[in-house]
């Protein structure tokens, strides 16, 4: 073409350059902007103005480099405090440290949000520390309870089982069940301690009725005895787990009846039950006496161990039966 009489010619643009815009991808992404540089290299894609060709070309560069170069750079309209008009999550800081932020640039493919507090709560919601929060102009405040915590109260598991109850400091752990009071907390998530920790940590902590003997009002087979040597205590506390039965005391001739006990309970039974009868009989055969005054009867003892029922039934001392 150039060998013609009048070779064609290219009109450029005012600065000299071509009338369309393409991307320089001769230079990082980062640092990058369009041109009309001549010549244009094959196949590279073209737009009518530069403006164009950064909103395609450019869309995500976060350091704003090609739109800088133009003649005239949009700007974004600050807020208040000289940042961008909208707030996105600082993913540059660790989540318990994080807040949300308007600083320029905004980097790409962040999420964002009209204001701060809604950044906080859409992007920190689960935040414990509340630092998010903690920035806003205005921080929101919990309504502390009579000692001073939150209204609320959750099972304090950084403590052990035995020794742990509830808590109301703040700040309220993520994903931590809360209760709207001590002791239904307690209920909630101590209800098999047996140490009472929990209870004992309420204001005026609920007390158990003491039977005669100064224990509990039910018997629990002893597991910490060797089976052999066990029996049936009512010893406090009673242990989490433990098969129990509401045991009563009968004099003479009236029934008594025992559920669920270990066999050396029904050892004894039937030990007790054997030597009164030999004294009874040897007592009568050498001294031809009546029988003794004292009566010993069991009308029914039910005895459960395992898959095994044993049933004493009828066992008397009166007379010659």
């Amino acid at each position: 073409l150039s060998q013609l009489p009048s070779p064609p010619t290219m009109s450029p643009t005012e600065t000299g350059g071509l009338d369309v815009y393409y991307p320089d991808y001769d230079t990082t992404f980062g640092e990058a902007g369009c041109i009309n540089t001549r010549p244009m290299p094959n196949g590279r894609p073209t737009y009518n103005t530069r403006i164009s060709c950064c909103k395609n070309a450019y869309a995500g560069q976060t350091s704003g480099m090609c739109l800088s170069q133009l003649p005239s750079p949009p700007t974004m309209s600050p807020t208040e405090s000289g940042g961008l008009s909208i707030y996105y999550p600082d993913y540059g800081t660790t989540w318990p440290l994080a807040g949300c932020i308007n600083t320029r640039p905004l980097p790409s493919g962040r999420p964002t949000y009209s204001s701060q507090i809604l950044c906080c709560k859409g992007a920190y919601a689960g935040q414990t520390s509340g630092t998010c929060l903690s920035q806003l102009p205005s921080p929101p405040t919990m309504s502390p309870t009579e000692s001073g915590g939150l209204s609320i109260y959750y099972p304090d598991y950084g403590t052990s089982w035995p020794l742990a109850g509830c808590i109301n400091t703040r700040p309220l752990p993520s994903g931590r069940p809360s209760y709207s009071s001590q002791i239904a907390c307690c209920r909630g998530a101590y209800a098999g301690q047996t140490s009472g920790t929990c209870l004992s940590q309420l204001p005026s902590p609920p007390t158990m009725s003491p039977t005669e003997a100064g224990g509990l009002d039910v018997y629990y087979p002893d597991y910490a005895t060797t089976w052999g040597e066990a029996g049936c205590i009512n010893d406090r506390p009673l242990p989490s787990g433990r098969p129990i039965t509401a045991l009563k005391r009968a004099a003479a001739g009236e029934r008594m009846e025992v559920s669920h006990l270990a066999d050396a309970c029904v050892r004894l039974l039937v030990s007790v039950i054997l030597a009164r009868a030999a004294l009874n009989h040897s007592v009568r055969r050498r001294a031809a006496l009546s029988p003794v005054p004292e009566q010993f009867v069991i009308t029914t003892s039910i005895c459960w161990r395992g898959s095994y029922r044993i049933r004493l039934q009828g066992i008397h001392m009166r007379g010659d039966k």
